[in-house]
């Protein structure tokens, strides 16, 4: 306690809350089971309830009864019980719950409390070494936004964890999904046959999506964004190193009103098209797609960015284009390809942090184009073998009809997707159809298709998913 008269300020806490849930672990199992899935020993702020926590931990891994007499006699063993406030104190514990249908709800303050006191932590070190007037402004400001972020995601940077604790969290996701919850699922791209392939984009993952120039690879991110922020809610961030937020923007309406992208570009709409565009307008309004056309961007940019947007809209899928065009915060001068690993790398940690999948452009070589048969592989990756290392998987977009001569543009294309790398799964190629005055692809196995796409060739396509 501070000395009378003083004027040091005493840190959030409320001890009636700890007790609470202390006694609430004491007397009911499942009030026990979620307080062990919500707290750490470190969240209560009494070092004598930290002690008593953490052996009602102990016991509960150990798979022991725990109850006042069990943890009275291994608090006696271990000669600890006087520091956690002895007997009688364990032993009134539970007449301090007023109801054990409200553990969750003791929980709730005791971890509000405790994020209270991370964010005072955070802020004052950050004070001090703004003081000390020794780092980089830049830097010590990426350093303050991820100090939040790390509270804001109960992301404690401790290195190793214990399996128990892990698994914790893993029974509670299974659980959520099979109560038809959201839990952690994987982002779903809009494209069946692609998500059955890969799972899903997985959360923390770093998903490389390559191609030859004008194949429609940048089309296709915008595509699988526009899916996931419309048809799942999720939040978007894009970040665009070769067209505009307007040109992004005008492919959005193109490709979910199904008007002609180069009428609105030249501004030749016609009524029926004006229908279009009102109809799909309050939808693209309202959708949670935030896009950044900064050039020459570095990760460490895009990772500031993204972690406010996790903040203030809990971010759900990062869409970059393209990594060939971003600068790596460590220059390395004529060194491209060490450059081009570095941003890699990098991505793959900005993944893992955010626990978001991330789609990266990158571009092909021109080996591909030597070949006879033209189907990209993984050796054609440019700049860097590291972006094969670092992704968990490897999409090569190709469209046969680019390499035929005197090739007349058709309402809709045949195209593959081949995943030639999938860390979670198996390999294959999925047939998709190029809409180009869309900027649209669609999924050969949808139902849902626009007019013009069916009965066009697409009953001439191979079938849609080949499994290799």
């Amino acid at each position: 306690m501070p000395a009378l008269g003083s004027t040091a300020k005493v840190p959030p806490s409320n001890a009636e809350a700890e007790r609470s849930v202390l006694g609430c672990c004491l007397i009911d199992n499942q009030a026990l089971a979620v307080v062990t899935s919500y707290l750490k020993t470190d969240d209560f702020y009494e070092p004598s309830h930290q002690l008593i926590y953490e052996t009602i931990l102990t016991l509960y891994m150990d798979n022991r009864a725990v109850d006042t007499l069990t943890i009275k006699d291994a608090l006696e063993s271990s000669g600890q019980l006087e520091r956690a406030g002895g007997w009688q104190y364990i032993e009134a514990l539970p007449n301090a719950v007023p109801f054990i249908t409200r553990a969750r709800e003791y929980a709730g303050i005791v971890r509000q409390k405790a994020v209270l006191r991370r964010l005072i932590q955070a802020v004052e070190s950050v004070r001090d070494l703004a003081y000390q007037d020794q780092e980089d402004p830049d830097e010590l400001l990426d350093l303050a936004s991820q100090k939040i972020y790390e509270i804001r995601e109960n992301h404690d940077v401790t290195g190793l964890e214990a399996l128990g604790d892990i698994m914790s969290r893993a029974v509670n996701e299974i659980a959520e999904l099979a109560e038809g919850k959201s839990g952690r699922r994987a982002v779903k791209t809009g494209y069946p046959s692609l998500d059955t392939l890969l799972g899903g984009l997985n959360r923390g993952t770093l998903n490389i999506l390559a191609a030859r120039p004008a194949m429609g690879k940048s089309a296709l991110a915008l595509n699988i964004a526009m899916h996931a922020a419309l048809d799942s809610g999720l939040t978007c961030a894009v970040f665009s190193l070769e067209m505009s937020k307007e040109e992004i923007a005008s492919r959005f309406l193109s490709a979910k009103a199904y008007v002609d992208s180069r009428k609105l570009k030249s501004g030749q709409v016609a009524g029926d098209d004006w229908d279009k565009l009102s109809e799909v307008l309050p939808q693209l309004y309202a959708s949670k797609i935030f896009i950044d056309d900064t050039a020459a961007t570095t990760p460490l940019t895009m990772l500031s960015s993204c972690r406010q947007l996790q903040i203030e809209h809990q971010l759900g899928l990062v869409v970059i284009d393209y990594m060939q065009l971003m600068s790596s915060q460590n220059n390395r001068g004529d060194n491209r390809q060490q450059e081009i690993s570095d941003i890699s790398r990098s991505l793959k940690l900005m993944a893992k942090e955010l626990d978001v999948p991330v789609i990266a452009l990158s571009q092909l070589s021109r080996a591909c184009e030597a070949r006879q048969d033209k189907h990209p592989v993984l050796s054609d990756l440019r700049d860097s073998g590291s972006i094969e290392q670092d992704a968990d998987s490897v999409m090569f977009l190709f469209r046969p009809d680019y390499y035929v001569q005197d090739h007349l543009p058709q309402e809709v294309e045949e195209a593959d997707l081949v995943v030639a790398k999938n860390r979670s799964g198996a390999t294959g190629t999925i047939k998709l159809g190029w809409m180009p005055s869309y900027t649209l692809f669609v999924d050969l196995s949808r139902q849902e298709a626009p007019d013009e796409y069916v009965g066009a060739q697409a009953q001439d396509f191979d079938a849609p998913y080949e499994l290799e």
